[in-house]
């Protein structure tokens, strides 16, 4: 697609519709802070543009390989450690793909029903180093982490353990539930990245998860994080359903 300017968000798309691509290319084209250096249809071929482009973001619709992705994105993350991959979901993405595709290291699902405008700050918000996924998909995988709604009143008072955080861990605890990264954490209470990270690991161990996305899941299950609006959700949440390529 020929050189790109510099300083801004570079991002390779994976895409199953050519339609949808074309939204894309059509977003990206003039915008000032991010442009799309390639896009594909093939899960095979996106492997090798992102080891070939090393892209800051990459987005992954999770109907690519008849909706089998989470290995690719595991292996695309193996060989560009560095890029961030924002998942693209419909309707019908089951709840063990959002949480398969998680777990593989994506770092957020948005669904397609969203606006560009909401598109534009997911992309944003992950290549800052922060979670995104919305109320729909955080219902979605908690049913698949627990079989359950996260509204199920029996299951979170049955598993609130009362978990013996420091109020320093408290806090780290609510600002990682609401998506944001240690070093945002660390700017927010105006402590050092490393104490940030340092807590987090201790918050991870009490709670028995390993990462910061199992710690969004769990956390309505316990009265610490209970201050949360809607935790395990990032804290631009929103209910657009228009097209993020309709309003372009």
């Amino acid at each position: 697609m020929g050189e790109q300017p510099l300083n801004k968000i570079r991002l390779l798309a994976g895409e199953s519709f050519e339609l949808v691509r074309m939204g894309l290319r059509e977003v990206f084209k003039n915008h000032p802070k991010m442009t799309l250096i390639d896009d594909t249809d093939c899960i095979d071929n996106l492997l090798i543009l992102a080891l070939q482009h090393k892209p800051d973001v990459v987005l992954v619709d999770l109907q690519l390989n008849n909706g089998n992705c989470a290995e690719h994105i595991a292996k695309l993350l193996s060989d560009c450690p560095s890029s961030k991959v924002l998942a693209i979901s419909d309707q019908g993405t089951h709840e063990h793909t959002c949480l398969q595709t998680f777990r593989s290291g994506a770092v957020g699902i948005i669904s397609k029903q969203h606006s560009s405008d909401l598109l534009l700050k997911a992309i944003h918000a992950v290549y800052s180093g922060q979670l995104w996924f919305d109320r729909h998909v955080t219902k979605l995988l908690w049913q698949a982490q627990f079989g359950v709604s996260p509204t199920s009143e029996n299951h979170v008072h049955s598993n609130n353990h009362h978990l013996k955080l420091s109020e320093s861990e408290r806090q780290i605890a609510y600002l990682a539930c609401k998506g944001l990264s240690a070093k945002r954490i660390s700017t927010h209470l105006f402590l050092a990245e490393k104490t940030v990270r340092n807590q987090l690991s201790k918050i991870y161990k009490k709670t028995g998860v390993n990462k910061q996305i199992e710690l969004c899941l769990k956390a309505p299950l316990y009265n610490y994080f209970e201050d949360s609006a809607s935790p395990g959700t990032f804290s631009q949440n929103h209910t657009d359903t228009e097209s993020f390529f309709e309003d372009e």
